[in-house]
């Protein structure tokens, strides 16, 4: 058997359904960075908690026709100024004691009774 093998270049672009858990990570990652792009976010209660989280870190966050613009804090989160109340959001609070992490100072992260009755100890 006699097999040829070459070179080609693969392109294209893939549209995935909206993600409210890609969603999460796309804002979070996107905080991370300079400036990023988020096309077709699941906008919800949770992802909008994550929105919030991230602009208290320093990060901001705005609507655009496509869906969101991420202006990030890069790999220096500021200390934020006030409780993160991330609501009822599970990914939120997980993703937003990553950051705090990073953050000189204390940050405070809270959210609904549903969220304070889940095991968080894991985490820190």
């Amino acid at each position: 058997m006699h097999a040829t093998v070459a070179t080609s270049t693969v392109s294209g672009t893939v549209t995935a359904p909206p993600s409210k858990s890609y969603t999460h990570r796309a804002i979070f990652a996107g905080a991370y960075g300079a400036e990023s792009e988020i096309n077709r976010p699941l906008v919800s209660a949770d992802t909008r908690a994550s929105m919030r989280a991230v602009e208290a870190f320093g990060a901001t966050v705005r609507n655009t026709e496509q869906g969101l613009f991420v202006s990030g804090f890069g790999d220096q989160p500021e200390v934020p100024a006030n409780v993160i109340n991330c609501m009822n959001s599970g990914t939120t609070i997980r993703l937003a004691m990553g950051v705090a992490g990073l953050v000189d100072g204390t940050t405070v992260l809270t959210g609904d009774e549903s969220l304070r009755s889940r095991p968080q100890g894991p985490m820190l």
